[in-house]
């Protein structure tokens, strides 16, 4: 049997160049160096290996905008057989809710899938809200924090890493995978691939290909407001050294200033 498999990708802001816009408080992606966002080239990889082993179509969902190319030609280069870019100006500024909304409609949009698989979260945001919200909109099962995937028996075997050990659950089909940073090795692109890729293209899908209500997306759709950002500045720390002999001295002043507490000798 193959398998229809959909991939989560986006792009994001490198971490050392993050801008932010004083009026609007979201991101300024166009001053930044963009990137794929590393968790879900685990989600790539794993996506990859499981049409590997059982056959299928591997397609890649993102959602931003048109410099969002670059990271589809990238996945595409590495082994993803479609590219499908959500992007309109509509979608701009979404928080997680509407995001996980957009990206659900045009999965949903799709002749079928029976894996969906994405990084547990993405660096810009760190919430790990859309994967499971695009389960939730779907109304499908999921699995988080999975380090391994396989297929046996019309089922989705995923090992799942918790706090006190591996999880091992078994779930049928459709099914939504959030992929553990580092849980594999994501294969390198090549130059045919890439080449190829570009020749292919990538499909656009708008608001009104979605045909979606425009108070449901983007700024207008997200519940969340950001007022206000500020920079914190981290304490200036300062060290010295101790001679052996200085030591009692510097016992009695962290005791003084409340730092080190003495216990009495029973």
């Amino acid at each position: 049997m193959s398998l229809e498999i959909v991939v989560m990708v986006k792009q994001v802001p490198d971490s050392q160049e993050v801008v932010i816009d004083p009026v609007t408080m979201n991101l300024n992606r166009s001053l930044t160096r963009n990137v794929t966002n590393r968790a879900d080239e685990n989600a790539l990889e794993a996506a990859l290996q499981l049409r590997d082993k059982v056959g299928g179509r591997v397609t890649i969902v993102s959602m931003g905008p048109p410099q969002t190319e670059s990271t589809m030609i990238e996945c595409m280069a590495r082994g993803a057989d479609r590219a499908i870019l959500v992007s309109d100006r509509f979608f701009g500024g979404a928080d997680t809710y509407p995001t996980g909304l957009t990206v659900a409609s045009a999965i949903s949009k799709l002749e079928k899938f029976d894996v969906i698989f994405a990084g547990e979260e993405s660096s810009d945001s760190s919430t790990g809200h859309v994967g499971p919200g695009v389960a939730e909109f779907l109304g499908i099962e999921q699995a988080t924090y999975v380090s391994k995937v396989d297929y046996e028996d019309g089922l989705i075997i995923a090992e799942r890493e918790l706090e006190d050990g591996t999880e091992v659950v078994k779930v049928p089909t459709p099914v939504l995978i959030t992929v553990l940073l580092n849980a594999n090795i994501p294969r390198r692109q090549t130059l045919r691939r890439k080449i190829d890729a570009i020749r292919r293209g990538i499909e656009v899908w708008n608001l009104e290909k979605l045909g979606m209500p425009p108070e449901w997306v983007g700024v207008r759709g997200s519940p969340t407001i950001v007022r206000k950002m500020r920079s914190i500045k981290e304490k200036e720390r300062a060290a010295k050294k101790i001679e052996l002999d200085q030591i009692p001295e510097l016992v009695k002043e962290l005791y003084e200033k409340g730092i080190l507490k003495l216990e009495e000798s029973q």
